[in-house]
């Protein structure tokens, strides 16, 4: 994750204290204002809370992808050795006589 995302991830928590703090102060002098800063607080969490969940989602394929060791056909293998022409693998053979496994 990069320093950009990680500034506006702080905002958007940040937005969203101060919105609750402005909502209960304004409770007892101004009850729709109170109320429409409750919702927008609300709509916020909700927002922060899909935010949290794309970011997981992110750092859980970047994490994954970053242990494919070797990539033949577009699928990603742990191992790779050399067999040669006529040698033997348990895995998927290569056109240049490589075994890729797993």
């Amino acid at each position: 994750m990069n320093g950009n995302c990680l500034r506006w991830l702080v905002c958007v928590c940040v937005c969203v204290r101060a919105y609750s703090v402005l909502a209960s102060g304004n409770a007892a002098s101004d009850p729709s204002g109170a109320r429409t800063l409750g919702n927008v607080s609300i709509g916020m969490s909700i927002a922060g809370i899909i935010i949290t969940v794309i970011v997981i989602i992110i750092v859980a394929v970047v994490l994954t992808n970053s242990q494919c060791a070797y990539r033949y056909n577009g699928i990603c293998y742990r191992h790779r050795s050399y067999v040669g022409p006529y040698g033997y693998c348990s895995g998927v053979k290569s056109y240049d006589d490589y075994c890729y496994y797993n």
